[in-house]
């Protein structure tokens, strides 16, 4: 599977700390980023092999992984790549040094280089720095989900913070309904129910009143759809802010985003690696 990913990432320690990009330790937010480049590599890059106990030697492993293109869009020299030189010099990702309009549009500079080169590859996505694939099948789930419902159709993972010490909940939704107005306009399939047979289990995808993930991919229907269209480029920032219109505004308007019921939710996540949502639930009353 040939997969063309961007990552935007940003780092200003004097930002206030609001976020984890601005926060004054670089510590987390550098762990992040690597986690989330080693696990793209490692779960879905080559090349594979095996250990040949009788010749001792290793063998060459077709196992499904393929060409990875990983590009990583910065603003300036707000960034924390030095940290990652290791992974640089080996090829793990490229760097494109980027002039957004603010620091908060530096998703949409991702959009363009997707643009650019999305001709050939399987998937092309974008993410946010600090969001980790962990699921080996990821984009085999997918690739099932549209060949059963058609590519009209745009399936967004479960972002989800997990449990680091066991003394609270195991994993986290953390993108539960939110400002419904906000998304009502392009709500166009709420009365779907789809369902597909997993492994034994029936998962079911219902249109979300919160579409955000803070990532997407495209498969190469859509990705033709998407790049030959009006919404990547429009520059619309309304929903919310840049951040979240960068990773959902523009595909919002051009697919109609479904997601895992939450009684599913596993079937597909991606995982935040920060622990800011994790955080509230000191504060937040349980139901």
């Amino acid at each position: 599977m040939r997969l063309h990913l961007a990552i935007a990432h940003y780092f200003n320690a004097n930002g206030g700390g609001r976020h984890g990009s601005l926060s004054p330790d670089s510590s987390g937010r550098s762990a992040a980023l690597r986690s989330a480049i080693l696990s793209l590599h490692q779960l879905f890059g080559e090349p594979s092999g095996c250990l040949n106990h009788l010749e001792r030697r290793v063998d060459p492993v077709t196992d499904g992984g393929g060409p990875l293109q990983l590009t990583i869009c910065v603003s300036g020299d707000a960034h924390l790549l030095d940290d990652l030189q290791d992974l640089r010099q080996r090829g793990a990702f490229s760097v494109r040094v980027c002039e957004p309009r603010t620091s908060k549009h530096l998703g949409f500079e991702c959009h363009r280089v997707l643009a650019e080169q999305h001709q050939g590859f399987d998937y092309n996505g974008y993410l946010e720095d600090d969001l980790v694939i962990c699921d080996a099948d990821f984009f085999l789930k997918l690739n099932h989900f549209n060949r059963c419902f058609g590519d009209h159709y745009l399936l967004q993972p479960n972002r989800i913070e997990t449990s680091k010490d066991l003394q609270s909940l195991r994993r986290f939704y953390i993108d539960g309904d939110y400002n419904p107005p906000a998304t009502e306009t392009y709500r166009l399939s709420m009365e779907h129910r789809l369902c597909l047979d997993h492994l034994g289990q029936v998962v079911e995808f219902r249109q979300p009143l919160n579409t955000h993930s803070g990532c997407f991919f495209l498969n190469r229907n859509q990705s033709q759809h998407y790049f030959n269209g009006p919404h990547w480029s429009d520059g619309d920032d309304s929903f919310h802010s840049p951040l979240e219109s960068a990773a959902t505004l523009g595909v919002m308007k051009s697919f109609q985003i479904m997601k895992p019921v939450l009684r599913n939710g596993r079937f597909l996540t991606i995982e935040h690696a920060g622990r800011n949502f994790m955080g509230l639930l000191r504060t937040l009353p349980a139901s």
